[in-house]
């Protein structure tokens, strides 16, 4: 008897530890921000009073916090759409070639073993105003750090940059898993490039494209590390996203229930978009 209540009960033990840490560090946080954003808290984070949507009202009426709702969605609207374009391209021309093109697989995903801190850093370096690479590559003077237009492409180009390695992975394994009879049959057929990726290789990475689509959208939304090592929200806020005025306010400025409304709006837009992209993505995508 003894024994076959042990088997029922040790998956659930085997579980434990893994929720445990879920509750500590993901759960209760996840609410208690949630109560800060509803409350007056002190900066050493005892919450004073329950004020409601008091938070929020003053958030929304903030000039700082449309500064940044504007830049977080202009950077997703330049971010997402470029950086699956450069990496299903790049995935679309080492697929299926020499062992020369395969190769260079490594190099286009190496910056995924290298760490975030330190492409931003490089990247800051040869973005440098007066003695950066790019510049004079371009045999330009761009103000990349002065222009707020040239500083959100600054970022555009980090945020591609850094998702890189990782989408192009998956899309690579995408279109590896293809089977090579269904090229044999487009082949025979006499499909031209064109057709062969509108009709084969792009319908059958659907389920790859709503993926990195929907994982771009939470980079975008929750970007704050590369804006905080390059442009501080520089210039003139230019660059300012919804994550990185909740660090200004938060945890630079005390503002606890400030940050946590910061955060809570975060949270509500992606999860909205990201039960967006899962409707559409049972009404349009097929999975084999």
């Amino acid at each position: 008897m003894k024994g076959t209540r042990l088997r029922k009960i040790s998956p659930y033990l085997y579980v434990l530890p893994a929720l445990g840490l879920a509750v500590l560090f993901c759960y209760a946080p996840f609410f208690s921000t949630i109560l800060d954003s509803l409350s007056h808290v002190r900066t050493s984070g005892e919450r004073i009073r329950f004020v409601g949507l008091e938070n929020f009202q003053k958030l929304f009426a903030s000039d700082s916090f449309h500064d940044s709702l504007r830049n977080t969605i202009v950077f997703t609207l330049w971010f997402v759409p470029c950086n699956l374009l450069a990496t299903f391209l790049s995935a679309l021309l080492v697929h299926g070639k020499g062992k020369v093109l395969r190769a260079s697989r490594s190099a286009l995903m190496a910056t995924i073993a290298i760490a975030m801190g330190s492409i931003v850093l490089i990247l800051k370096t040869l973005f440098d105003e007066n003695t950066g690479l790019y510049n004079r590559i371009l045999f330009a003077s761009v103000r990349w750090f002065s222009s707020p237009r040239a500083a959100m492409g600054m970022l555009v180009y980090t945020g591609i940059y850094l998702d890189f390695g990782f989408d192009f992975l998956l899309f690579s394994a995408s279109l590896d898993n293809i089977p090579k009879e269904l090229y044999e049959v487009a082949s025979l057929e006499g499909a031209n490039p064109w057709q062969r990726l509108r009709y084969l290789e792009f319908p059958l990475s659907e389920p790859t494209f709503v993926f990195v689509v929907l994982n771009n959208l939470k980079d975008a939304f929750l970007i704050c590390s590369p804006v905080m090592l390059l442009t501080e929200g520089g210039p003139f806020r230019a660059t300012q996203t919804i994550v990185y005025q909740m660090y200004l306010e938060g945890f630079k400025g005390g503002n606890i229930a400030m940050g946590s409304a910061l955060a809570t709006v975060a949270f509500s837009m992606s999860l909205a978009l990201f039960l967006a992209g899962m409707a559409l993505q049972r009404r349009r995508v097929f999975y084999q």
